[in-house]
């Protein structure tokens, strides 16, 4: 019989896909993250069918193949997510749904921008099942336990619930990249610079004022290592943040909501760069 036809084979399954559906989310990757989404809901889902009864979860067809190897059938992602309904043990709604319907590819639109906002429905349908198990948020998501905490956050604003997370995105994405690099302790973990550099460049057409890029410090609120800021003017603040690239981890904002939302710490930042502006500078 299928090795993966147990307990643990849907259970490690349903972990494995929910990860890859994170990785897949926080490099862009829409369109698998809605297949890696729904296949962690499914096996998550049969999982608790056949740890409540085995037949739950066969669908009546069985193959013989190979050396008379068994293959079992089971239901569809679908009847999963029915069977768990009528057991009061998870609600499906139209968000659910339509996840499941992007990874079956019933959804032929764009599936890329349509499943970038689902990462709060695969949260929201994990967590009910966890709860019927028995099983901890962190032993199921691991490292990506704080980002799905934040994305289903609802004492956030829209704003913050996004920046937040693409903030944990990128120290995770900057954590894959350096791993197993030969690199010092000292610029694995937060590499210093010495002192700042600026450029000025052409403001907004519509806004009066030049703005100024500057590099440097420990500006990036998701790895804390040198952020590039632009800083322009601002009608009722002087001057402020509208935009932070991080070169390391690749974080991008744009805007002052965006930035205030991020919790970053540019005071010395815009400090530089309000002398820049004012030509006080060596």
């Amino acid at each position: 019989m299928d090795d993966s036809f147990s307990f643990e084979g849907f259970y490690e399954g349903a972990k494995k896909a929910a990860y890859k559906a994170m990785d897949d989310h926080a490099r862009g990757e829409y369109d698998e993250f809605a297949l890696h989404a729904g296949v962690a809901i499914e096996r998550l889902a049969k999982a608790i069918l056949y740890k409540l009864n085995p037949l739950y979860i066969a669908s009546g067809k069985v193959n013989f193949g190979a050396n008379n190897k068994v293959r079992v059938h089971t239901i569809t992602a679908v009847e999963a997510l029915t069977r768990l309904s009528s057991l009061n043990i998870l609600k499906v709604d139209a968000d659910l749904k339509l996840l499941i319907e992007q990874r079956n590819g019933t959804v032929h639109a764009s599936v890329g921008d349509e499943a970038k906002i689902h990462i709060p429905t695969l949260a929201k349908a994990v967590a009910p099942m966890l709860k019927h198990l028995d099983v901890s948020m962190h032993a199921f998501w691991g490292r990506w336990t704080s980002a799905v905490n934040v994305a289903v956050d609802r004492q956030r604003s829209e704003i913050e619930r996004d920046v937040q997370l693409r903030i944990k995105q990128a120290r995770h994405r900057l954590d894959d990249r350096l791993e197993g690099l030969p690199l010092p302790k000292e610029i694995r973990l937060r590499p210093k610079m010495s002192g700042f550099s600026f450029f000025f460049g052409a403001g907004n057409p519509d806004a009066d004022g030049d703005i100024v890029s500057v590099t440097g410090g420990a500006g990036c609120p998701a790895c804390g290592r040198e952020a590039q800021v632009t800083v322009g003017p601002s009608s009722d603040k002087g001057t402020v943040a509208v935009a932070l690239t991080c070169p390391w981890c690749q974080l991008h904002l744009n805007g002052p909501e965006e930035i205030e939302a991020s919790d970053a710490d540019l005071d010395i930042s815009l400090e530089v760069a309000e002398a820049a502006l004012d030509g006080d500078y060596d």
